[in-house]
């Protein structure tokens, strides 16, 4: 007899949607809630889920944010949630030197005294 099972990941959109000011480029953007987990199947059919954590990702400039789990679940239950500055955490952009243009988006070094793109003076 064969079995196929295995050990993936998986990632969910949770269907939350939220306007602030992005934390890493200073603009008025929106970010999407998701979900990432590992899960087992058995013949392709997922059995359980464990391992979740959740993100969420600013459309401006793509940035990812960790939330906390609580809130996370909120949200994956389907509560009125709102998430604060607090909330997010930028994920892998703690050692970068770079920054963005708060106008235009535009990937910027540290030695840079105007935007490149726009013109803005830093």
């Amino acid at each position: 007899m064969i079995f196929i099972g295995g050990i993936a990941q998986g990632q969910k959109n949770l269907g939350f949607l939220q306007t602030l000011i992005c934390k890493k480029c200073g603009r008025y953007s929106s970010v999407s809630v998701f979900m990432v987990y590992t899960y087992f199947s058995f013949f392709f059919i997922p059995l359980f889920k464990w391992g979740k954590k959740y993100y969420a990702v600013s459309n401006c400039c793509q940035t990812t944010f960790s939330i906390p789990d609580e809130i996370g679940k909120a949200i994956e239950r389907g509560e009125s949630v709102s998430l604060r500055d607090e909330d997010l955490e930028i994920m892998g952009m703690a050692d970068t030197i770079c920054s963005n243009c708060p106008d235009c988006g535009f990937l910027l070094s540290p030695e840079y005294t105007y935007c490149p793109k726009c013109g803005r003076k830093l």
